[in-house]
């Protein structure tokens, strides 16, 4: 049991007094957003809007580094390390130090186990880095914030399934972990293997991964995702329906919403988009076709056009 449930258990009234301070400021809503829908229970308000141009040259919020490896015991055979993430860890510090909007940025390494701690400290501290770096468990960075952060579950190939719940369990462990960021996370990890997991670490690697697709398929996309998380909302990414592949789905009260984002190579398949169109309105879907451009410059109409087609409320 930690302080605060002992607290709450003696507090008269109990959890009826307990208050959520749901406004959120520190990270970027991609980063929060995870959280929103795993751990709070899209309670949170997110304060901190998207922007146009990211403050981070590799772009912020969230980051995916998929290292396939195995997991081993650390020292005296105890706690557990991964040695390719490790050293991908290092790499990636590496990588930001060069960059120089980014040596004035604090930046914290976190692990769920001290060994890997260790291991990660030997590593970079070869390296001849100047900047704030912490490296820790999730119980050094409590009520800290840093402008990146890494993490590094260790889970792999070679880990009792026990020790990999552990990671998972409870899942405020994890959600420390990330939500210490304020503009860039990275996790650092076997996406197949935490994947797997049945709580928070799979899920978050599905939203990692969700991301990562956006990122790399349309930046437009991306950006309305983001405005989308702000509110709350959380969309189906590139359904398929049959052949169709659908940019975002939305449903509300037993109406489902078909979201496009359409580029400029939209202008002239205006006959393609109708059959496209049509095809989903026979499977129950409304269509919204959105030009990339009012996503860019326009977000708040879009959404608040969004609310309206499903009678969502809007933050």
């Amino acid at each position: 049991n930690d302080l605060y449930r002992a607290s709450v258990r003696c507090m008269p009234g109990g959890r009826n007094r307990v208050r959520l301070l749901n406004e959120h400021y520190r990270s970027h809503p991609l980063i929060i957003g995870f959280s929103n829908q795993h751990v709070y229970q899209k309670k949170l308000r997110l304060r901190t809007k998207p922007v146009s141009k990211d403050n981070l040259p590799f772009g912020s919020a969230i980051h995916g580094r998929n290292v396939v490896g195995a997991c081993g015991r650390g020292e005296f055979g105890s706690s557990w390390i991964n040695e390719n993430e490790a050293d991908e860890v290092k790499r990636l510090l590496q990588e930001i130090s060069v960059v120089p909007a980014l040596r004035s940025m604090s930046v914290g390494i976190v692990t769920p186990f001290r060994a890997q701690e260790k291991l990660i400290t030997e590593k970079i501290s070869k390296l001849e880095i100047a900047g704030n770096i912490q490296i820790g468990t999730a119980h050094a960075f409590q009520g800290d914030e840093r402008d990146i952060m890494i993490f590094s579950p260790v889970v792999s190939g070679g880990m009792t399934a026990g020790a990999a719940r552990w990671v998972e369990e409870p899942k405020n462990l994890i959600n420390v972990a990330i939500t210490r960021a304020r503009q860039g996370l990275f996790v650092v990890a076997d996406f197949a293997q935490c994947r797997a997991q049945p709580g928070i670490l799979g899920n978050l690697i599905k939203y990692v991964e969700t991301v990562e697709l956006l990122r790399k398929t349309s930046l437009e996309e991306l950006d309305l995702f983001s405005w989308m998380t702000v509110q709350g909302w959380n969309p189906q990414v590139h359904k398929h329906e049959n052949d169709i592949e659908i940019d975002f789905t939305l449903s509300n009260q037993g109406r489902s919403l078909a979201i496009e984002v359409d580029g400029r190579q939209h202008e002239s398949a205006t006959a393609e988009d109708s059959a496209r169109d049509a095809m989903l309105v026979g499977k129950g879907y409304e269509v919204l076709r959105i030009p990339a451009r009012e996503v860019r410059e326009m977000p708040a109409r879009v959404i608040q056009l969004i609310a309206e087609r499903l009678g969502l409320p809007l933050e």
